[in-house]
Order: structure tokens, then C-alpha cells, then sequence
């Protein structure tokens, strides 16, 4: 799934955690934000998806949207959120970003299996058949469920 769409839901994490106090660095609360962006992410990639955007403005427009997110929280929550976000990328970062970095930049960084399970074929909801008519639903749905 294109990497907006699991920043929305990590955008949807960060309102349904907003309640808590966060004094301090806690690292029970920032764990648990990465572990949640973490199963978000592999939920998305399970559920039935083509990509409709362009990879490049996809991640040029995530970049933004981590950076906007940060940069306009509360300090006392930053951490908190960079957990939250960073989980719902770092399966993409991972085990996709080495060989996405390679092709574009015509680089030689080292590519490994994936680690994650819902990057490899068998468990990924990645439609291959061009009928998107599903993954459009679940596009659609994503954005304003996480809201």
C-alpha cells in the first residue's frame, strides 16, 4: 500500500493516543506507539491494494506529511508520534528501501529477504491482476475510518 495511506492510519493511532499524559519520555507508551504503527502497517498490506499513487510523489508527499505532523506537535509528544510514525513505515523501510534506493539511484546497497510477513507474495494483499475495484474501497475507507 502506498506509504500516505499508512501515515493516515499512524494520523489516526496519534488522535485515538492523544489523551494520554505524556510528562516524560516513557518508554512502555513509545514502544507500544511503534508496535501499533507496526501491525497498522501489515493490516494495510494484507487487505487487498493496488497502488494509486505515483511512488515518487507518494513519498515525496509522506516525507512532508512525517515532517508537517512533527514539526506541529506539542514538544512532550514528539517522541511519542516519530514512535508512532516510524512504525507504520519502518516494514517499508526495511525490507522495500534498499531495493527501491538501487533502482532509482542506479546504487549497490545490499538487498535481503523480506522480514516482514506481509511483504512476501503468499501474504501480501498486492493485486497483480489490474482489477482494483476492491483496493479502491479500501483506499476510500482508510482515510476517513482514521479519522
Amino acid at each position: 500500500m502506498n506509504i500516505i495511506f499508512h501515515i493516515s492510519i499512524g494520523a489516526g493511532i496519534i488522535a485515538s493516543v492523544s489523551h494520554l499524559e505524556i510528562n516524560s519520555f516513557k518508554i512502555g507508551k513509545v514502544s507500544s506507539g511503534f508496535v501499533l504503527g507496526l501491525i497498522s502497517h501489515g493490516i494495510l498490506d494484507y487487505t487487498p491494494h493496488c497502488y494509486p499513487i505515483n511512488s515518487k510523489l507518494d513519498f515525496f508527499i509522506s516525507l512532508f506529511l512525517i515532517a508537517t505532523i512533527i514539526y506541529f506537535v506539542q514538544k512532550k509528544y514528539r517522541v511519542l508520534i516519530s514512535a508512532i510514525l516510524l512504525g507504520c513505515v519502518f516494514p517499508d523501510i526495511v525490507d522495500l528501501a534498499p531495493g527501491i534506493v538501487n533502482t532509482q539511484l542506479k546504487s549497490n546497497l545490499p538487498t535481503f529477504k523480506n522480514i516482514f510477513p506481509w511483504h512476501h507474495h503468499e501474504y501480501s494483499g498486492s493485486i497483480y491482476s489490474g482489477n482494483c475495484s476492491v483496493s479502491n474501497i479500501n483506499h476510500i475507507l482508510t482515510i476517513p475510518l482514521t479519522q
